[in-house]
């Protein structure tokens, strides 16, 4: 595994053996691993069967599982498509497709949650599963991105880091870094990582500290980011490391939690 890694889904396999390794999956799936072997994050891309059932013991860290299409149930509680389930480390939980529903199912390789992290390791009292809508956590929307924390680390239970972005045309970061280890998949269109490509159905893989840029293809691109906790980023932007949350980039508090 390099420090900037393209994982393309086409090369992993697709089977009913869910790859994830903390759940049980009771029910019709198809589902592969689309990150690195050996990586400190790892993520599942997969179809389930209407009834289908994810769950969860209390051997895992902080988790989350975005929905692409169809809707998954928690507890009584509906989460749609473009919406994302939070569950905390050490929950006992189960999610139930309502219909046939695509996922994207992210965690870290280490259960341990990390206790040295920017905001300090996350309370233990009341922890449990956060389900949050399309309109997420915090949000900026304008004509050109619609981008949405399902998790922003700054919970009191949990440090999961989920941010998804939507961009409708062509679209160019600066070269910058961040402190965490993350993974960026791809969910319509494109991204470009010098000659690399990632598409739809491919994850990018970036070590802590690596310094990257990425581009876009003419029709924009929609991902979802990952990181196991609280970030900064640097960059020729800012005068200093900025932390990754929503208040600290003056997103807009929506709180669409459900």
């Amino acid at each position: 595994m390099s420090a900037v890694d393209v994982v393309l889904a086409a090369e992993r396999p697709s089977g009913d053996a869910y790859p994830g390794p903390t759940v049980e999956v009771v029910g019709g799936c198809a589902a592969r691993l689309v990150s690195p072997d050996g990586a400190s994050l790892w993520l599942v891309a997969a179809d389930l069967a209407a009834g289908t059932e994810l769950r969860w013991a209390t051997d895992h860290g902080d988790e989350a599982v975005y929905v692409r299409s169809g809707s998954l149930t928690v507890d009584g509680r509906v989460c749609p498509a473009d919406g994302a389930a939070v569950v905390e480390a050490g929950v006992a939980a189960t999610a139930t497709a309502k219909s046939d529903t695509s996922i994207v199912h992210v965690g870290p390789a280490d259960p341990v949650p990390p206790p040295d992290g920017l905001r300090g390791p996350a309370e233990t009292a009341g922890r449990g599963v956060r389900v949050v809508g399309p309109d997420g956590l915090w949000a900026t929307v304008d004509d050109t991105q619609r981008t949405r924390f399902f998790s922003d680390a700054s919970s009191p239970t949990n440090r999961l880091w989920l941010l998804a972005t939507d961009r409708p045309q062509y679209f160019e970061s600066s070269a910058h870094s961040h402190s965490q280890d993350e993974l960026i998949h791809v969910l319509r269109g494109e991204i470009r990582v010098g000659r690399r490509v990632v598409g739809a159905g491919d994850t990018l893989w970036v070590d802590a500290d690596r310094r990257y840029k990425l581009y876009s293809g003419d029709e924009g691109v929609h991902f979802i980011n990952y990181r196991r906790d609280a970030s900064v980023m640097t960059s020729p932007n800012y005068d200093a490391p900025l932390l990754e949350a929503g208040e600290a980039t003056n997103m807009t508090w929506v709180n669409d939690t459900r």
